[in-house]
């Protein structure tokens, strides 16, 4: 529970865009800036990482949407990597940001907003490092 609330708080730390520029493209930092492509072909307990990733994600929809408690309709993680992996093994070029906000608003049953192009950001001189084998 504490890697969980430390991993929360970093991702809150690295700043997530709530809003996208006139043309629909926002920044993306974190794990969701890889693609699909490189998750696919990372080690299996990568899965793990992105999987923290994905319930930041999936939490600040929770908030930010409203008449919405909970966008995974209470999946398991197991559950929620391998819903990840189907929409990656068919978008294997689409970046980790974009797959998870398909995942989610397919499970979770939400009418699809505008859609946003997410963009990964530039890495910071101390970025993590990249999703490695």
């Amino acid at each position: 529970m504490k890697t969980i609330l430390a991993a929360a708080a970093l991702l809150a730390l690295t700043g997530t865009a709530a809003a996208a520029d006139a043309k629909g493209s926002y920044a993306v930092v974190g794990a969701g800036a890889h693609s699909c492509a490189e998750f696919a072909s990372a080690p299996p307990e990568i899965g793990k990482i992105v999987g923290v990733w994905v319930q930041g994600y999936a939490t600040a929809l929770n908030q930010a949407l409203p008449d919405v408690k909970d966008v995974t309709k209470g999946r398991t993680d197991a559950q929620l990597e391998q819903a990840l992996r189907k929409v990656c093994d068919d978008n294997p070029n689409m970046l980790l940001a974009d797959a998870t906000r398909e995942m989610v608003v397919k499970m979770g049953g939400l009418t699809a907003a505008k859609k946003k192009t997410a963009k990964a950001a530039a890495p910071a001189e101390d970025a993590a490092p990249a999703l490695r084998r």
